[in-house]
């Protein structure tokens, strides 16, 4: 699915001018975490994947994309899907690279947002169909 494909008239929603605190987007954002659903908007499938977060609400996804794209991860770009999922959660897009050092990115990436949310267990599902869970512990 392409991301443009979500694409409607986005609201403009307020910033948290303090920044985030540990817990602040507790309950909000979902442990599955899907990698390579998309076609991302910064290059080819073959030099780009994007990986997608989800939140309850626009607010919070917001947040989270500020978050990560702030960090000092090597990420291409960030982006809040406009409209909710069929579940009701708005995705957050993270397009980072396609090379060796991927998946310790996307770790890194989930190691620092698990400062935010009290998520124990996150499910990465990928493109194919291949789940694994990786617990809070493994990510330290």
């Amino acid at each position: 699915m392409r991301i443009g494909n979500l694409e409607t008239k986005q609201k403009q929603t307020s910033k948290l001018d303090e920044g985030l605190r540990e817990n602040d987007l507790d309950d909000l954002v979902l442990s599955k975490i899907t990698i390579d659903d998309f076609e991302p908007k910064s290059g080819s499938e073959d030099e780009v994947v994007v990986v997608t977060f989800r939140a309850k609400d626009d607010e919070p996804a917001n947040d989270l994309a500020s978050f990560i794209e702030k960090g000092s991860h090597d990420i291409l770009d960030t982006e809040v899907s406009p409209s909710v999922d069929e579940d009701g959660n708005y995705l957050v897009f993270v397009e980072i690279k396609r090379n060796d050092s991927l998946f310790d990115t996307v770790k890194a990436i989930v190691k620092d947002v698990t400062r935010l949310v009290n998520i124990e267990q996150w499910q990465f599902e990928f493109h194919k169909g291949a789940t694994i869970e990786i617990s809070k512990e493994a990510l330290k």
